[in-house]
């Protein structure tokens, strides 16, 4: 998974149920939710799959934000690069609908193996 919408609550078994969206994992207190399917190098894809996500599921997503007790964040798996400045934009689009919802967004960086 490259983008994943994690959700923890404080009674987060009501909070799933509050919504028809279906998490792939739910551990130690976090829901995660598949955003994207685009590779950890394709960081412009899995942007444009979460903005897609974000849209397509508006009304479910207020809804899970309605309960007021929701943590959320957007992490995104971005590859690591060994460069002197690393810098991966994010468009206002993608950050005013994650902040409609209350979500944060997060870049997590990763080391690409070997014919990545």
């Amino acid at each position: 998974m490259s983008c994943v919408l994690r959700v923890r609550a404080q009674n987060l078994e009501s909070v799933l149920k509050s919504t028809d969206l279906r998490p792939y994992r739910v551990e130690n207190g976090w829901a995660h939710f598949d955003v994207s399917k685009a590779t950890i190098a394709n960081f412009s894809r899995q942007v444009a799959d979460a903005i897609g996500f974000l849209e397509a599921n508006a009304a479910k997503l207020e809804r899970l934000a309605a309960t007021g007790s929701v943590e959320a964040t957007l992490d995104f798996a971005v590859a690591w690069r060994d460069v002197a400045v690393h810098t991966d934009f994010l468009p206002a689009e993608l950050v005013r609908r994650a902040a409609e919802f209350g979500f944060a967004v997060e870049l997590s960086q990763y080391p690409l193996a070997e014919g990545e």
